[in-house]
């Protein structure tokens, strides 16, 4: 069979030119063949390199942005004696930031590694380190401030205030907003600190942020409890004078009636008197009346013996 086909091919005849023109047409061919399946290929691995830099974009950039997401504070924990520390805490409520606003605090922070643990040991490692120690004296205040805000903050200020009660050293623990945090942030105080700022500030007007800042909290909460106890005793002087005023009324009130009383009595008195005389002239008009009848029948009886 093969015999056969080439035997009919072979009486076919082709010049020169035609095979030449052929050899091109096919060399043509099979080069644009060959840039099809190149352009083919770096078009498909292109797209695989575009989609690959993608993915890695989104990865990094959901990577980046849930590092940055937990690594962000939405609450915080001041520890304030003169020291004055502040811990930011993720919403995990694992420290991830710790200020100190003064060089007590910063002294107390250099040999302390907070930044992942848990708050509660964070604290407790601040509160019992060595460098706090000298601070926590019995003249001094260990206050504890929570500004939190979402479905933790009932359980970190419970927390705090359970710790308070346990650690002893005149500590106790307060809560303030999460927006007084910002403002304490931007004055560059302490949570803790700004807050009982904020509460000297409302009984004397002109204490500064400058002059808390560089107290204590047992100076700032002594300055607090003058400015009540002034407060209660002016107001305790005022109920007693209101008291004094309100008593003074009923008694003059009291006088008063009783005066009315005596006038409208003497008054009654001075009438009975009047009416009384009356009564007694009419007595005696009759009296003499009746003697008279008497005389008169004493004559007669004289009258009649005469003339017998």
């Amino acid at each position: 069979m093969e015999n056969r086909i080439q035997d009919a091919f072979s009486y076919v005849k082709a010049d020169t030119a035609l095979k030449e023109s052929t050899k091109d047409f096919l060399a043509k061919k099979r080069e644009e063949q060959a840039c099809t399946y190149r352009t083919r290929a770096y078009r498909t691995r292109a797209v695989y390199r575009t989609l690959a830099a993608v993915c890695a974009m989104l990865i990094l950039a959901v990577g980046l942005g849930g590092y940055q997401w937990a690594q962000t504070p939405v609450s915080y924990v001041s520890i304030d004696v003169n020291p004055s520390i502040e811990l930011g805490l993720n919403r995990f409520e694992r420290v991830v930031t710790a200020e100190a606003y003064n060089p007590e605090g910063e002294e107390i922070l250099q040999g302390l590694s907070l930044i992942g643990k848990k708050y509660q040991e964070a604290i407790d490692s601040v509160v019992e380190s060595e460098a706090m120690e000298r601070y926590l004296t019995k003249e001094e205040e260990l206050v504890l401030t929570v500004a939190a805000k979402g479905s933790k903050e009932k359980a970190i200020e419970t927390t705090v205030a359970d710790y308070s009660k346990s650690v002893g050293k005149n500590c106790h623990s307060v809560s303030a907003d999460i927006e007084t945090a910002a403002s304490a942030h931007n004055n560059g105080m302490s949570v803790g600190k700004y807050n009982a700022y904020l509460q000297l500030l409302q009984y004397d007007s002109e204490v500064t942020l400058d002059e808390c800042k560089h107290m204590s909290m047992s100076q700032i909460h002594g300055l607090l409890n003058e400015h009540r106890h002034g407060e209660k005793d002016h107001e305790e002087q005022q109920q007693r004078t209101e008291d004094g005023s309100s008593h003074g009324e009923q008694h003059q009130k009291a006088e008063d009636e009783s005066s009315h009383g005596a006038k409208q009595q003497k008054t009654e008195n001075g009438s009975s008197q009047n009416e009384q005389p009356k009564s007694t002239d009419g007595g005696k008009h009759q009296g003499k009346q009746d003697h008279s009848s008497d005389d008169g029948g004493k004559g007669t009886g004289e009258h009649h013996r005469r003339k017998h």
